[in-house]
């Protein structure tokens, strides 16, 4: 009598251990999902704002240029104040790498992980 008490205690502990993983593992598999459509649409939006600003950059520095060049009678002079313009932009985002790109990104990254 007290052996098959034992036994079914452990059949229904065995099986509440396996509800316990698969229901573990389910929970996991949805907060991963949502996680990873956060992270994903953040970026797609991201991606979306960059290419509208890097198009409106680009006609701007346009017309930077050729205001350059109406300015010191040379378009080619125009375009190389343009160039420089934009080599020492690159320049100074790669020294303040750090602070301008790597910790918002980890920071942003680690708010949508570990804030839900």
């Amino acid at each position: 009598m007290a052996f098959e008490d034992i036994k079914d205690n452990l059949s229904d502990i065995k099986q509440n251990s396996e509800e316990l993983i698969n229901t573990t593992i389910d929970y996991y598999r949805l907060w991963g999902f949502k996680v990873t459509a956060k992270a994903g649409s953040k970026f797609m939006t991201l991606l979306l704002v960059s290419i509208f600003i890097m198009m409106s950059l680009f006609l701007f520095s346009l017309a930077a240029a050729y205001a350059l060049a109406v300015y010191f009678d040379s378009t080619a002079l125009g375009f190389l104040l343009m160039g420089l313009f934009y080599l020492v932009i690159a320049l100074l985002a790669y020294l303040f790498r750090t602070s301008l790109v790597e910790r918002p990104f980890i920071k942003k990254l680690s708010e949508i992980i570990f804030n839900d």
